[in-house]
């Protein structure tokens, strides 16, 4: 079986398995499972962390990889709306992949996840040797027993055309500076009928005239959104019981964490301090772990960073319990409690103590009701747990 590296590669419970592009893979001849590395220094700081390059390379990745794409990337472009800061990121589809490497980091110069310029030279570098396709690396790195790898999507050459770009079509912008490379590539990119861009991070002079070399992604292979800051943060953040948590599971869980957070904006039953605490509580490094306890759907300790999920039986109830279920928990994590429920007296929307308690409420932002199922509340009343 091949192991999860990341989200945003390839997953299968099959012998053998389909590449993120379709190449079929022998599960047999991949790396053995990998000691994922930690790719944030030693205390940095989560406002460091997630400005860097190498961070929004990975969490678009990862991102894509739940949400059924072969890849992702970030095109380096955000902005502020309603809802909160929202970064653009470029999805491709399934079928645009190539190959995918674990790649000793020995075989790349021993170049930094951080160096992005180099990184995509040293990786393209590799694919030409071996004939893989177009570089992308994914800005992941583990540990194989052998050494340090970093893992790379490759590309088909059909997606992808590759154009020597004058600098003054973009601007002549600093080929190391990575984030306004990638702002060049995709405004290139889309202002001329693709659907995306990557630049090569070469540039050379021509007849007196200054090129860049961009890659740029064919229409009809890769999607566009907005995707909320916070959103791809706790990608990097939120963490999961391998086994107690499956790769299935986890996807779920992530993507009703992400139709969590979209509601609090637009959300009126909670008010702007409950709102900003539990945006808190989703930037919080919170770990999932699998549980059978009996009665539950979930549990969290008040201001804790843990949440315990009983998957089979909440899972069946469907999408929106989930969502609502998760909320409540992450409530929890934000600091709220509520009292015991009371059988036979404590009914959704009566404004008791219960129902109009802060996690009660919080489950209204998901579908504009509160779950009255038994198997709930167990899970409720082990809030400090």
């Amino acid at each position: 079986m091949m192991k999860r590296f990341s989200l945003g590669v390839c997953v299968s419970a099959s012998m053998m398995l389909l590449g993120c592009g379709g190449e079929l893979l022998d599960a047999e001849a991949q790396q053995p499972e990998l000691e994922v590395l930690s790719e944030k220094p030693a205390g940095a700081a989560a406002s460091v962390t997630e400005t860097a390059s190498d961070f929004r390379f990975r969490t678009a990745n990862r991102y894509a990889g739940i949400h059924g794409y072969a890849a992702g990337f970030g095109n380096f472009h955000e902005a502020s709306y309603a809802g909160g800061v929202v970064r653009g990121t470029m999805l491709l589809k399934p079928g645009t992949v190539a190959n995918y490497r674990e790649v000793y980091r020995s075989q790349l110069g021993n170049t930094a996840l951080s160096n992005i310029p180099e990184l995509f030279r040293r990786a393209q570098d590799y694919g030409n040797l071996h004939g893989l396709g177009i570089a992308l690396p994914t800005f992941e790195q583990g540990n194989n027993g052998s050494g340090v790898v970093y893992s790379i999507n490759f590309l088909h050459p059909s997606v992808v055309e590759f154009r020597d770009v004058p600098g003054w079509a973009i601007g002549y912008p600093n080929v190391n500076d990575a984030a306004a490379m990638m702002r060049a590539a995709n405004d290139y990119a889309t202002a001329n009928g693709f659907s995306a861009g990557l630049p090569t991070f070469h540039s050379a002079v021509y007849s007196g005239t200054q090129v860049y070399g961009m890659h740029l992604i064919r229409p009809g292979y890769a999607d566009f959104r907005d995707v909320l800051a916070d959103v791809l943060g706790m990608h990097d953040r939120f963490s999961s019981d391998a086994p107690t948590v499956s790769a299935a599971n986890w996807a779920r869980t992530l993507r009703r964490h992400e139709a969590a957070q979209d509601s609090i904006q637009t959300c009126t039953h909670l008010t702007n301090l409950e709102k900003s605490l539990l945006r808190g509580a989703y930037r919080k490094n919170v770990h999932h772990t699998g549980t059978t306890e009996a009665g539950i759907n979930a549990r969290a300790e008040v201001g804790g960073d843990d949440v315990w999920v009983n998957f089979g039986v909440l899972f069946p109830q469907g999408d929106i319990e989930i969502a609502q279920t998760l909320i409540h928990e992450m409530m929890h994590i934000a600091g709220y409690t509520h009292p015991d429920r009371r059988a036979g007296i404590d009914h959704p929307y009566d404004g008791g103590p219960y129902y109009n308690s802060a996690p009660l409420r919080a489950e209204l932002c998901i579908a504009g009701y509160q779950s009255i199922h038994s198997t709930r509340e167990p899970s409720r009343e082990q809030h400090s747990h």
